[in-house]
């Protein structure tokens, strides 16, 4: 018999896994599922842990089923949380949205917190996090569980924790705050506070022998979200994957290919076809030995699949072989990162210059020529910058437009740690230990020359374009 074998038998403790509901102005579920806590869960498992999970965003939860108005699903699995307006944050008064908790309600949160209590009886509560202007409903929920699991161990990691631990700690007051990207540590904790000591043997912290995600926790699923890497070759000046996984790192095709297959049988087959999003960083970066592999094999498995990236793929890895590929195997979301024209070189040299007019075009080419037409595919552009005029902004859609393309805003966030950080609450006077303040909805109402009214209205005139667009070209 094996040691992980051994230990198996003689597992007892219970660890409870939490995802937090989203305080916010808007969220939406695009495919969003806390890939870090799933992980964690696989490793706890297989160190002889049992794991409970209670994912408060997990929109068809059996207790949520009894709301006045169940979970709408699109045919992509994707759709809206179930929402209530709450007070806004002092700092967030004079925004002119209402506020919102988007997920579990907390009476059914607290309902299922006391049986968890009652039921299993944790060692430890591992609480996630993720956006740092999202802390106020992690802190909320760190309340309620030491309300509903008294003198249980409390823990707190994710992407929060990491980019604002002192915030986080005093915030939110953890009994332990992680602030790694890895995992083993999380297991060296919960052995000491179990009273117990693994032989971990090949269990390792490299992202290419990480098990699975444990899907299976999940008593129903819609769409599966997977990665096939960790990490990103570029180093963009606003971004924080630098910061969160410092280097690229890729699964191997084959391994890839069989974890994707393994969770299939756990999926709901909407509409004939089961729905799998990509959420890697750089999903095609090297593509000759990793995507390129990766998608012949999964056009040999001939199945009913159908593929997303909500994340933007990088214009410069599309050749007419990836691009061939994509349209081959059945990506409905192709979402490009274009993020602004040559008319603003100052914003390209902060994307680590990975993109330019000449190699989005080049991109955009090698997809019609694999097959799509110009409306299915989107690209993104970046807004709320420190600096960046609207003029830069308009000309970065309108290039978009021209094409034929889909227009994407994606509203730029400050994040502890980057470059353009200290640029920004300089620029935008805002207090740069109060992430509150660093939400991407409430960045036009700071910037004096844009204005909340002048930014609402550009979004208005891109959804106008984007449905000006032809259908049958």
């Amino acid at each position: 018999m094996n040691t992980l074998n051994r230990y198996t038998k003689a597992m007892s403790h219970t660890i409870l896994l939490i995802n937090p509901p989203i305080y916010d102005f808007a969220a939406y579920d695009l495919f969003n599922k806390p890939l870090g806590l799933l992980y964690l869960a696989s490793f706890l498992r297989r160190a002889g842990f049992k794991v409970r999970l209670i994912d408060t965003l997990d929109r068809l939860h059996p207790a949520l089923q009894k709301l006045p108005a169940p979970a709408h699903l699109k045919a992509d699995g994707t759709g809206k949380y179930h929402s209530e307006i709450i007070e806004k944050p002092s700092c967030l008064k004079d925004v002119p949205r209402n506020y919102r908790r988007y997920g579990m309600p907390v009476d059914i949160l607290s309902e299922l917190l006391n049986r968890e209590y009652q039921e299993h009886k944790p060692i430890a509560v591992l609480v996630s996090s993720m956006m740092t202007y999202w802390y106020p409903a992690v802190a909320d929920t760190i309340k309620l569980l030491r309300q509903t699991i008294p003198d249980t161990t409390i823990a707190l990691g994710g992407v929060y924790a990491r980019l604002f631990p002192e915030h986080a700690q005093r915030v939110c007051q953890p009994d332990k705050l992680f602030t790694g990207n890895r995992f083993m540590p999380v297991l060296r904790w919960l052995d000491n506070l179990a009273g117990r000591k693994y032989d971990y043997g090949t269990i390792t912290d490299e992202f290419t022998a990480w098990p699975p995600p444990a899907y299976e926790l999940y008593p129903r699923l819609s769409y599966l979200t997977l990665i096939t890497s960790v990490g990103c070759p570029f180093h963009c000046d606003y971004c924080a994957g630098p910061l969160l996984q410092p280097k690229l790192s890729q699964l191997a095709p084959e391994l890839f290919v069989d974890q994707m297959t393994s969770l299939l049988p756990m999926l709901d087959k909407n509409n004939e076809s089961y729905h799998i999003a990509f959420m890697d960083d750089a999903l095609l970066a090297r593509s000759q030995d990793h995507i390129i592999p990766i998608l012949d094999q999964v056009k040999k498995l001939n199945l009913p699949l159908r593929f997303y990236c909500p994340n933007g793929l990088h214009c410069r890895f599309i050749s007419e072989k990836v691009a061939r590929l994509i349209y081959a195997n059945n990506f409905k979301m192709v979402r490009l990162s274009y993020e602004s024209s040559d008319t603003a070189p100052y914003w390209q040299r902060a994307g680590n210059d990975k993109v330019s007019d000449r190699v989005f075009h080049d991109a955009v080419a090698n997809l019609l020529s694999a097959g799509y037409r110009p409306h299915q595919l989107e690209a993104y552009i970046l807004t709320g910058l420190p600096g960046q005029t609207m003029a830069e902004i308009e000309q970065s859609a309108h290039t978009v437009h021209d094409m034929g393309l889909k227009i994407r805003l994606c509203q730029y966030t400050p994040i502890p740690g980057t470059k353009l950080f200290e640029t920004s609450f300089d620029k935008f006077g805002i207090d740069p230990g109060e992430p509150l303040l660093h939400n991407n909805s409430i960045l036009p109402t700071l910037d004096r020359h844009i204005g909340y009214e002048t930014f609402q209205r550009f979004k208005d005139h891109i959804k106008e374009l984007n449905q000006s667009l032809p259908r049958n070209t």
